[in-house]
């Protein structure tokens, strides 16, 4: 099986995988036990092979357009996986903070590819509104699911300046590349 990184779900499997390498060294450089991150990192290495499975049959109608929502979906339960639990261990080396930005960011891309359907056929207004909408109401859910975790505290700047942040760069990304994004139906 060859990954190719040219083609969207190249991309998307080398995304997974880099952040699943990413997540562990973070882990060790915050001298965290693995085992508080192994369900996180173990959903990233499913992505990586979903995502793998989705190019080796790119070429054929196995499956439908509801396949691209399938990396947003697992990354957002990446996302909520790291949430559900406040790491007291760990020892970070600077600020947590800046992982809302990069992983908003990663799920705003993966939503973005997987609504560039509505950008071409329905226009850039709807395609907006569609990635923001979708973006911010995980936020907020991920936020609302953090207020049951014994540790973790949660806050609405978190949604609106951190998580924004990484959705606006992800939209930005994908507006300067739509016109190099293969075509699908």
């Amino acid at each position: 099986m060859e990954i190719r990184a040219t083609t969207s779900w190249g991309w998307i499997c080398l995304l997974f995988a880099a952040q699943a390498i990413g997540s562990l060294v973070i882990a060790q450089l915050f001298r965290m036990d693995l085992r508080d991150i192994y369900i996180p990192v173990l959903l990233l290495v499913i992505g990586a092979i979903i995502s793998a499975i989705f190019q080796l049959y790119s070429n054929s109608r196995v499956f439908g357009a509801w396949q691209w929502w399938v990396p947003a979906a697992i990354y957002a339960l990446f996302i909520f996986s790291l949430s559900n639990q406040s790491y007291p261990d760990a020892q970070p080396a600077f600020s947590t903070k800046v992982f809302h930005p990069i992983e908003y960011a990663v799920l705003g891309l993966l939503i973005c590819v997987a609504s560039l359907t509505a950008l071409r056929k329905k226009g850039l207004p709807l395609f907006s509104a569609q990635v923001f909408s979708i973006g911010i109401l995980f936020g907020i859910s991920d936020e609302l699911h953090q207020a049951f975790i014994p540790g973790r505290t949660p806050r609405l700047t978190d949604v609106f300046f951190w998580d924004l942040m990484g959705i606006i760069g992800a939209w930005t990304v994908i507006m300067i590349l739509r016109r190099f994004l293969p075509q699908r139906q």
